[in-house]
């Protein structure tokens, strides 16, 4: 029996195998003792039993026992696991050498004469409970001491996670606190030494520039070891960028271990002692950025072994912090360019739109102060002010293509176009800015013998674009010329100038939107700048591209466009323009615009064309007029008071009087949409103000010519 005093953990189990109840008295009241469990059982199947429900420190076995006799017990408790180590003491009346033999065979500690002596049976039991207890003490240490190793390592663990945590904390809180390009780059440094490398660079390099920035930092035992300053920027390395490019190109992390002596020597500043003697264990490239247009990765080198040394999971996340840290510097520094960018367009367009507003203000002015009637004044007069407009229609034609290409709402009328098409009426449209410079200009047509299926419109404004561009940077009387060429499909127009030239720093950004070569304040060429810019989007757009060259300032530019195209099989025939041979007498015009100056201006030049012309300001006006006057023609705005212009034309279209009545929109909304809503509102036409007063002419002309030729019809098949 065990004792309620004695500590759980201090109880010792014996097992008393006997077929005997008389024999477990005995022995039990011989072993029973503080801290004693004794437990008898009267057969070899029960001790089996016994055994496999808890553990025990010495086991009494009788020898002879019916059905399992005790040398067959002893055999089976050895094959068990948990009892091949446990003492076992076999209790027998006869002694017998053989069987002795046998018994410590089956691996029996002792044998116990019986009827036994308390006392020596008290001694041999309380070895083993002895040994077990202290073997079972032995165990707790043990496990005392793991479970102790086990605390001091999730402790030192917890203090390296801690430490990780911090340091990438700290790394975070560096990275982000500037969007300079520079000073992040320097923090990445300055973070990764000593901490992850002895030695740590950093690579940018764009697209187009021809040299690739770069800043090293040594941490301060590589440079002893060294016997070399620290710090600096680069100058161009072979096997350097040779492993730089690999890991750029396959956007992962490269290691080389080989040859690495010397391999961030020439990254140190010319005239000082570099650090040719190093010798790195191990050299990491890690992309930082691979996009097309920036790309950038951090180099670090490791000398020797360092417990201090962050690991590599902590290496991976502080690439992957850094990378974000210098794409978010870059992505600012992109934005402030463009803002700053922005800010210069916008100051130009004003200058640019100011600058025809004067001689207007001015021929105005002129026009007051002349005596009423002076054709000369009035001649003078005219041809600057259309001069001026014609300026600025074309600067805000130019800022809405730029809008429709900046929305992708720019659409092609895409037919066959001969190649010398599209070269002639580019070279016609600049032509009069080569004379105004007195500049040389020479056309090579070449291969203009080819058919490319696009837009003719926007075809020549992606040449005559190019070619004002090459007059605006050529200093007077300097040479011009245009090539045509074409091979393997593709038609390719080259255009030379020997001005200006354009920096090289420039040049990847010649094409981008509000990019400017020449902000001076006087800006002798003019224009907004934004030609180069649309020719790029519309060639695109046609599946063709546009490239820059230039040697550099002061030294010309080539631009070459290549188009798709194919061989013309036949020559395309050329249409004339059709223009009304005569205009029919007092045509009714009805003009409805909500602005009185432009309403009453137009109805004075429509009258000077022989037109009877009536006004109205609103819709509810001009519907009403309409209906007692009855127009031929109806010149509608569609931004009108109240009722829209889209509003008027289907009203006007559901009345029976002015089924024939031709609506033609002016409005300063020209884009496609509204192209659209005009159609479905039943107007004929749709033009851009200001529009061309001579093509509106010839447009009414038209339809008064139109007119007449039914009414014929209609006379004939009556008669």
């Amino acid at each position: 029996m065990s004792s309620p005093d004695k500590p759980l953990e201090d109880q010792v189990s014996i097992l008393i195998v006997d077929d005997l109840p008389s024999q477990h008295v005995v022995l039990r009241t011989v072993l029973e003792a503080p801290g004693h469990d004794v437990i008898a059982v009267s057969s070899g199947r029960e001790a089996l039993k016994a055994v496999l429900e808890q553990d025990f420190a010495v086991i009494l076995l009788d020898v002879n026992m019916p059905h399992m006799d005790g040398f067959e017990t002893a055999s089976m408790l050895r094959s068990y696991r948990r009892t091949a180590s446990t003492p076992i003491i076999f209790v027998t009346a006869y002694v017998d050498d053989a069987e002795m033999a046998r018994g410590y065979s089956l691996g029996a500690v002792d044998y116990i004469s019986s009827p036994v002596v308390p006392e020596i049976l008290r001694a041999k039991v309380g070895v083993f409970v002895q040994m077990h207890r202290m073997n079972r003490e032995l165990l707790a240490r043990a496990a005392q001491r793991e479970e102790v190793a086990r605390a001091e390592a999730r402790r030192a663990a917890a203090d390296q996670a801690r430490q990780r945590a911090d340091f990438l904390a700290h790394v975070s809180h560096a990275l982000t606190r500037s969007l300079d390009v520079e000073t992040t780059v320097g923090r990445i440094l300055d973070t990764a030494v000593p901490a992850l490398a002895d030695v740590a660079c950093v690579l940018l390099a764009a697209d187009g520039e021809s040299d690739s920035r770069s800043a090293i930092r040594f941490a301060s035992a590589a440079l002893a070891s060294a016997g070399a300053p620290g710090a600096a920027s680069v100058a161009p390395l072979d096997r350097f960028f040779e492993l730089a490019d690999e890991a750029l190109e396959a956007a992962e992390r490269v290691v080389c271990r080989d040859d690495t002596a010397g391999i961030f020597a020439p990254l140190m500043p010319s005239g000082e002692a570099a650090a040719p003697s190093l010798i790195f264990d191990e050299v990491t490239f890690h992309p930082l950025l691979t996009g097309t247009q920036r790309k950038a990765l951090v180099a670090f080198g490791v000398i020797g072994h360092d417990d201090n040394r962050q690991p590599a999971p902590v290496v991976t996340e502080f690439v992957s912090r850094a990378s974000i840290a210098l794409e978010n510097a870059i992505l600012y520094s992109a934005l402030r360019d463009e803002d700053r960018r922005k800010n210069q367009f916008l100051a130009m367009l004003a200058h640019e739109l100011r600058n025809p507003l004067a001689p207007i203000a001015n021929a105005v002015s002129v026009m007051k102060a002349a005596p009423p009637g002076d054709a000369a004044v009035s001649a003078w007069a005219g041809e600057i002010i259309g001069t001026q407009i014609e300026h600025m229609v074309r600067i805000v034609d130019d800022l809405l293509d730029v809008s429709r290409i900046a929305r992708n709402t720019v659409s092609l009328r895409r037919e066959p176009a001969l190649l010398r098409t599209v070269v002639e009426r580019a070279v016609e449209t600049s032509r009069p800015h080569f004379a105004a410079r007195s500049q040389v200009f020479q056309c090579d047509p070449g291969a203009c013998e080819v058919m490319i299926e696009g837009d003719v419109v926007r075809l020549t404004q992606i040449v005559a674009n190019l070619l004002n561009n090459a007059s605006k940077f050529s200093p007077p009387g300097g040479h011009i010329s245009l090539a045509a060429d074409f091979a393997d499909g593709t038609a390719v127009i080259t255009v030379t100038d020997d001005g200006e030239g354009i920096d090289a720093q420039l040049i990847p950004h010649v094409f981008d939107l509000f990019a400017q070569g020449d902000s001076s304040l006087d800006r002798a060429q003019g224009g907004l700048g934004i030609g180069l810019t649309l020719a790029r989007h519309l060639a695109e757009l046609h599946g063709g591209s546009i490239q820059c060259w230039s040697a550099g300032r002061g030294r010309g530019a080539r631009f070459m466009v290549k188009l798709p195209a194919r061989v013309a099989s036949e020559r395309a025939v050329h249409v004339a323009d059709v223009f009304p041979l005569h205009r029919k007498s007092a045509l009714r015009v009805l003009v409805v615009d909500d602005s009185t100056a432009s309403a009453e201006s137009l109805k004075l030049f429509l009258e000077m064309q022989g037109y009877d012309v009536r006004c109205a300001f609103d819709g509810a006006a001009a519907l009403a007029l309409a209906h007692s006057f009855v127009p031929q023609v109806t010149l509608l705005d569609i931004g009108l008071p109240g009722m829209n212009g889209y509003e008027v034309a289907k009203a006007m279209r559901k009345d029976p009087v002015l089924t024939h009545c031709l609506l033609v929109a002016l409005s300063g909304y020209g884009q496609d949409e509204d192209r659209r809503r005009s159609a479905a509102a039943g107007i004929d036409h749709h033009l851009i103000k200001p529009a061309n007063l001579n093509s509106l002419v010839d447009l009414i002309g038209r339809h008064a010519m139109q007119n007449d030729t039914n009414s014929a019809m209609d006379g004939r098949q009556g008669a």
